[in-house]
């Protein structure tokens, strides 16, 4: 059992290494010409999201500019640099910051019942992607404020929530800036 973790394991962390090393595109298939959706998600990628979930790898580092953690269903590799814009102008890429009145926390400054809304959203996918102790994950956010959440839970709450581009008026600063520029 020890064993098959261990090389489970290492599986993993190369394929993570190799994974923020080349960046999406390395694992977002182009679909058809104007799509911006990725394809399923190879095994590997799921032990990698998994990990990343779980704490492990670059999901603990809250500061600087870096590709999405997440890169499932809602990943849009087109918008990775509207993303990373998004992360400077509201936080200045800081997972920890917390707006001066404290209303708005995180890299995406999300307030707290978009964040929470974005738990609920991510819940069943988890579900369907992880299994029931990886809803234990998404459970456990509920009670932690947003700037808490790894890197990887605050990237993937934010591709819930820009939803292929319906919920982009949730950073009408930040959002509408980054979009002329792109």
């Amino acid at each position: 059992m020890r064993g098959q973790r261990i090389g489970s394991t290492a599986v993993a962390v190369a394929t993570a290494i190799a994974l923020l090393l080349t960046g999406p595109g390395a694992v977002a298939a182009e679909g058809p010409a104007g799509a911006d959706q990725v394809s399923p998600a190879p095994p590997a990628r799921k032990q990698v999201e998994l990990a990343l979930a779980q704490g492990e790898f670059k999901s603990g580092d809250r500061r600087g500019v870096m590709v999405s953690l997440y890169q499932g269903k809602w990943f849009m590799p087109r918008r990775e640099k509207v993303r990373k814009c998004i992360t400077k102008r509201e936080s200045g890429a800081n997972y920890q910051a917390v707006s001066a009145g404290g209303r708005y926390r995180g890299a995406y400054q999300m307030n707290r019942r978009i964040a929470v809304g974005a738990s609920w959203m991510m819940q069943r996918e988890v579900a369907k992607e992880f299994g029931s102790e990886a809803v234990k994950l998404v459970i456990a956010l509920r009670k932690k404020p947003t700037q808490q959440w790894n890197r990887y839970w605050q990237d993937r709450a934010f591709w819930t929530v820009w939803r292929h581009g319906e919920g982009k008026s949730h950073w009408r600063g930040g959002g509408k800036n980054c979009m002329k520029r792109r």
